[in-house]
């Protein structure tokens, strides 16, 4: 579940349908998987409404550099991986020319698996609303 968007155009609740969809996916097909993790990002100016809907627990968040070149956002992890793609090693050709930035990532936790919430090291949270501080 890595980067996932869908346009305003879809019908309401969209996102949550997906998700759904995806965690059966995911139960028949890796039965093994006891849960599934996620992050909102604050540089989209979110904080995780629609994991919050769809019954995902929030267990904190976490500051993480980002990347601005050329109008493109990039995860610190593509200034620093080797051999990565193409646009990973454009963003390391041009770290002069790039803007860093920090950022909160929200972690949300959904269990397919109710059992094992017991394997969880961290606490879970209430959920971030706007004009608070997590």
């Amino acid at each position: 579940l890595n980067r996932m968007w869908l346009s305003d155009d879809c019908p309401r609740c969209s996102e949550s349908r997906c998700l759904s969809y995806a965690f059966k996916y995911i139960k028949r097909r890796f039965p093994k998987i006891g849960w599934v993790q996620s992050f909102a990002d604050e540089r989209c100016g979110a904080l995780g409404v629609v994991y919050q809907a769809a019954n995902f627990g929030y267990y904190g968040t976490h500051t993480s550099t980002f990347w601005e070149l050329g109008g493109v956002m990039y995860h610190n992890i593509a200034m620093t991986r080797k051999n990565g793609a193409p646009a990973e090693a454009h963003l390391q050709a041009n770290k002069h020319l790039a803007i860093k930035h920090r950022f909160r990532q929200f972690r949300y936790l959904y269990f397919i698996k109710k059992q094992a919430k017991r394997d969880v090291i961290l606490a879970r949270q209430p959920y971030p609303k706007r004009g608070t501080t997590p």
